[in-house]
């Protein structure tokens, strides 16, 4: 509890050391005419001019008359992303206030969008809101991404996390049917999400309704970074079957030193295609746009990297080890796994205050944003997993040890006088008993079962811009 309190601490302390609001995700600098202006005259367009450069469709500025009618000419996509968009405006407006609402694809891929109010001559009374810009059609396609994103993060611990904490630590684990059966299903879920992703990406991005799906990817300069980085994933994903099967047939088949290296062969290519699998993440994720962006890059593939680990092994030891059959399993795995799964905690903990101190900058934000309420919820989920997590290492500590008085063996005839000498028996591991086996069960479900509700709200951070 002493850890988990100074890690909040350590979280909270980081976060307010910031000066200043975070800058992380594209924003408008200016506009023309200003926010809040009242002019003299006509304006012949408007144009916003926004701090990154960022990729703009067909009318993604808007502009609307006090009575919500559209009057703006359009705009014209470019073909390279640009800090400035415009659109052009008509002759012969009326005087009063005019509503402009805007939405445009940021570096990240993530459509940033709002609007602001302008006058001409005096200003009037505004009937009415601005209709969105992608209809009801693209908040469903936002809706769809994240529970896809929230399937694949689902997937990627189910599979290579089971995978890989198995080839680690317990190489003959594939023998075990419900091992393997956790490897194909979230392989499985991870290709599904990920074919889910790639359906609706393009669209959401670009702010259009979730029937455009079928026409083909957008036109912002994410759209190919992200095409190239799910169809890397689909190569991982297959390298990933074949780590599998190759370790599952180690045990059925060739002699000992033939399985030990087929064994190291499918620990190795394993670790080599998760490696790739979480580098797809973060080019397609927040990390790509703002300040510190390698660090951001590092940052979001080390946190993606511990939370498979983590996460799969807990899946692991729930789905697996924790039956009175496979206590001898249970003794000799979870210990070890204890250790990788406080390394991955310390892991999460570290590049998770790095990325909300980039993302959110202030203490203030945190409970004023959208995001940074996901993110307190996240951050709080994480500290209920991690005190489970505490009490599991207690419940190993007191059930998975060894005897400290030797067992006797009968005495044997020693050296040409055939004197007897007692030999000591080395110290045989403590069981723990079904009842106890059982209660560490509920205890890993639960927390299992908070990391994977931990993981829907990070699919829905990853849909939501962060404060800027």
């Amino acid at each position: 509890m002493r850890r988990i309190i100074t890690m909040l601490c350590l979280v909270l302390c980081l976060a307010a050391a910031s000066a200043g609001p975070a800058s992380a995700h594209t924003g408008v600098r200016s506009s023309d005419p200003a926010a809040g202006e009242v002019l003299p005259g006509l304006p012949a367009q408007v144009a916003l001019t926004f701090r990154q450069p960022v990729t703009a469709g067909e009318n993604v500025v808007r502009v609307f008359d006090d009575h919500m009618r559209r009057v703006d000419l359009g705009g014209h996509p470019g073909d390279r992303p640009d800090p400035v968009v415009r659109t052009a405006l008509p002759g012969g407006l009326h005087s009063g206030t005019y509503t402009v609402a805007w939405q445009v694809t940021s570096a990240d891929g993530h459509p940033v969008a709002g609007t602001f109010r302008f006058s001409i001559q005096r200003t009037s009374r505004v009937a009415g809101t601005v209709p969105p810009l992608g209809g009801s059609g693209s908040a469903w396609a936002g809706r769809l991404l994240g529970v896809s994103r929230a399937a694949g993060y689902a997937g990627l611990a189910l599979g290579p996390g089971v995978l890989l904490v198995v080839l680690w630590l317990w190489p003959a684990g594939l023998r075990d049917r419900r091992s393997r059966n956790l490897v194909w299903a979230g392989l499985g879920l991870l290709a599904a999400g990920t074919l889910a992703v790639l359906a609706v990406h393009a669209v959401w991005a670009a702010g259009r309704p979730l029937s455009d799906a079928w026409s083909g990817s957008g036109n912002h300069q994410h759209a190919a970074l992200a095409d190239h980085a799910y169809a890397v994933r689909f190569y991982a994903l297959l390298a990933l079957g074949a780590a599998t099967v190759l370790a599952t047939l180690v045990p059925q088949q060739a002699t000992s030193g033939t399985s030990a290296r087929r064994a190291r062969a499918a620990a190795l290519v394993a670790t080599v295609a998760a490696m790739v699998l979480w580098g797809t993440w973060p080019v397609a994720g927040h990390s790509v746009d703002g300040r510190y962006a390698f660090l951001a890059l590092a940052a979001d593939f080390a946190h993606l990297a511990a939370m498979t680990v983590w996460l799969g092994g807990l899946a692991l030891a729930a789905a697996v080890l924790a039956r009175p059959r496979a206590v001898i399993a249970l003794a000799l795995v979870l210990p070890r796994f204890s250790r990788l799964a406080f390394a991955c905690v310390s892991v999460l903990v570290v590049t998770g205050t790095f990325q909300a101190w980039r993302e959110v900058g202030t203490v203030g934000t945190l409970f004023d944003t959208r995001f940074g309420r996901l993110l307190l919820l996240k951050s709080a989920g994480v500290a209920v997993v991690v005190a489970l997590g505490g009490v599991a290492r207690r419940w190993l500590r007191r059930h998975t040890t060894t005897v400290t008085k030797p067992t006797p063996v009968p005495a044997i005839p020693v050296g040409e006088r055939g004197a007897k000498v007692t030999l000591l028996a080395p110290a045989a591991p403590v069981l723990p008993d079904t009842a106890h086996v059982r209660a560490l069960r509920r205890g890993l479900v639960a927390e299992l079962l908070v990391g994977f509700l931990v993981l829907s709200v990070t699919a829905a951070l990853v849909v939501t811009n962060p404060p800027a």
